[in-house]
């Protein structure tokens, strides 16, 4: 039998690990799925309601309480907002995905999460954009993935799973020592930030997320390697011992090295997300959440670099980085921040404020924000449902969360056998022409890699196939030149 959310037996969690993020203006994360065949909105809202029984946390609203903290909760929650418009060419995606992340969330009355669908006659894409305090990459690709099977078999029965476990002290294995340091570290800047409280509400939010966009020019790239180049990209990667992501990291940092002819080698920053599902004491296996940390990696790279000698040295740092789980516990320093701190920050963002409660806090984290080349998440591979239907998953295409810093923020995805990826940057900090360079070298690397060759040097020409687009824009920012993208999949 189907069982359903309903007012009398509510979901309800506390928002613990992401409380200090919550109001943050640019923490929106999305992700589309590209579906063969046109799908009717009937089916799309009916499979909503199911998914909002199967994954209640993007369903949610927050309840926010006198003290600060905040609530996820379904109860008085409405269904999923869907907008319809006709598919007109292969990056309308991208163009929606801008104006969405500039509109803010309704937290106070839910869902917080919003779809959207792009009716075509041979293809359809389904698109989610959600706050990241209530799911990260992983968690919607493993969404949509439930999508598309609902959508194949609707008839499918549903039931609200028992809430997993959330990232906390409690749950995340750690030495007393890790506890002493990095709680010890929380109370300070809560003792040194005391006299810059205050507490947002979903005006005030609206109002900082208003203020903090009008200020934004986003630039996006999109890119996608076909199944014969992604599975020749996995199998260099297998020959020389290293994993794609530290292949990606390798590029990226090569390619921008040589664009910005960056002659003497010198050390390149960067954040690499890492996913702490398996660390935890009580795995959440698929489950839709925040699960997710991160550290940070400098390497040194120069026009002499040569490209497997850096993947390498990227592969044992990302390993030795990983392997310290102090550094995987420092994201649960937020946890133990104070909220009316956190939210003060939020303001202080919004105003274009660096040098208040926002310069202190930076400080406190030793955060190297304007200095970071590379934001990277690379989420993994997932497979379609082999339901033999005429809904059939064609490509998932991510859609990150712009971070701040004067780099390029990168999520990638594989699905049926083919690797897809988005590339954000602040036009402020990077132009379109130096971010469309940027892109082209890193994927001369990732489809012909040579064998012994520095930065400087030429990889190869362009294959043929691909075709070039103009990539859309923000409001009130300046068009991309011709070839500042390519198509992940022509039509």
């Amino acid at each position: 039998m189907e069982v359903l959310t309903t007012p009398d037996c509510p979901y309800e969690r506390r928002i613990e690990y992401a409380r200090a993020s919550l109001w943050l203006p640019w923490y929106a994360v999305g992700m589309v799925a590209r579906i063969q065949g046109e799908v009717p909105p009937e089916r799309l809202r009916f499979v909503l309601s199911k998914l909002q029984c199967l994954h209640p946390a993007p369903a949610s609203r927050v309840r926010m309480e006198a003290d600060g903290s905040a609530w996820l909760t379904t109860q008085d929650v409405g269904e999923y907002p869907l907008e319809v418009r006709r598919r007109t060419d292969s990056r309308q995606w991208v163009e929606i995905l801008l104006e969405q992340e500039r509109v803010p969330f309704a937290f106070d009355r839910g869902p917080v999460a919003r779809f959207f669908l792009l009716r075509g006659s041979g293809c359809s894409e389904v698109g989610i954009v959600a706050p990241h305090v209530v799911c990260d990459g992983y968690s919607t690709a493993h969404l949509v993935y439930d999508l598309v099977a609902l959508l194949n078999d609707p008839g499918r029965e549903v039931a609200s799973p028992s809430p997993p476990a959330a990232v906390t002290w409690q749950t995340m294995p750690h030495a007393a020592h890790d506890a002493l340091l990095l709680r010890g570290l929380v109370g300070v800047a809560n003792r040194a930030l005391r006299g810059g409280r205050m507490l947002l509400d979903q005006e005030a939010y609206t109002e900082a997320h208003r203020r903090y966009w009008e200020r934004r020019q986003v630039g996006v790239m999109t890119f996608g390697l076909d199944i014969e180049e992604t599975c020749r990209l996995i199998a260099r990667c297998k020959q020389h011992g290293v994993s794609v992501t530290a292949t990606l990291v390798a590029a990226f940092l090569l390619a921008e090295t040589a664009v910005r002819r960056k002659d003497r080698a010198a050390r390149r920053h960067l954040t690499l997300a890492v996913s702490v599902r398996d660390r935890m004491a009580e795995r959440p296996g698929t489950a839709v959440g925040f699960y997710t940390s991160s550290v940070d990696l400098t390497l040194r790279t120069g026009l002499r670099s040569r490209f497997w000698e850096v993947a390498r040295e990227g592969q044992a740092r990302i390993y030795k980085a990983v392997g310290k789980r102090s550094q995987i516990l420092r994201p649960l320093v937020m946890e133990g921040l104070d909220p009316r701190i956190a939210d003060r920050l939020v303001a202080d963002i919004a105003r274009g404020d660096w040098h208040g409660v926002m310069a202190h806090f930076y400080r406190f984290l030793r955060a190297r924000a304007y200095a970071r080349s590379l934001d990277l998440s690379n989420i993994g591979r997932v497979e379609p449902p082999d339901l033999g239907s005429p809904f059939r998953l064609e490509a998932l295409l991510p859609w990150p969360p712009l971070m701040p810093g004067g780099g390029i923020t990168l999520n990638t995805m594989t699905a049926a056998g083919k690797m897809a990826g988005t590339c954000k940057f602040r036009r402020e900090v990077l132009d379109d022409a130096a971010a469309a360079r940027i892109l082209d070298r890193a994927l001369e690397y990732l489809r012909d890699v040579p064998e012994a060759g520095p930065a400087g040097a030429q990889s190869g020409a362009l294959r043929s196939g691909w075709r070039h687009e103009p990539s859309p824009h923000a409001r009130g920012s300046a068009r991309v030149e011709q070839n500042s993208a390519r198509v992940l999949q022509p039509d």
